[in-house]
């Protein structure tokens, strides 16, 4: 269980610049997620979908690369982690971008990485790159 919780901290650095980041990982889409009516997924599961997600948000803006994706994709199947719900549809993560800005000072705030230990904050996400990303999900053997 230590190993599970301390993922987001290997994939995202913890510095002074990145501080304000850490309590946002994983916690863009997943809280919509959680709220599902039915949805039969725990809170650090969704935390984990999310940062997935994330991570192939990062990987169509050119920030990192496939073999990123992939090894980070390893690790989080390797800890026996879900890395996508059927749960996570267009609407409800483009419901998620605008909750983000009305509890995160008018921005979305996003964290993406862009290298193993390095992230940025983005506040500039579209519904039609949400709409890429999922459908890149797909290709994945969660």
């Amino acid at each position: 269980m230590e190993q599970r919780s301390c993922l987001f901290f290997y994939i995202f650095s913890v510095t002074s610049d990145t501080h304000a980041l850490i309590s946002l990982l994983g916690h863009t889409f997943s809280k919509l997620l959680e709220m599902v009516p039915g949805a039969d997924i725990m809170h650090g599961e969704a935390v984990n979908v999310d940062g997935f997600f994330c991570i192939v948000l990062s990987y169509l803006r050119g920030y990192i690369g496939m073999d990123t994706v992939n090894r980070v994709f390893a690790c989080m199947k390797s800890l026996l982690l879900p890395t996508n719900s059927s749960d996570l549809e267009l609407e409800l993560a483009w419901q998620s971008c605008k909750d983000a800005i009305e509890h995160r000072h008018g921005e979305q705030r996003i964290p993406l990485i862009t290298e193993i230990g390095e992230s940025v904050c983005v506040s500039d996400i579209t519904e039609e790159e949400l709409e890429r990303a999922l459908e890149m999900m797909k290709t994945f053997d969660h």
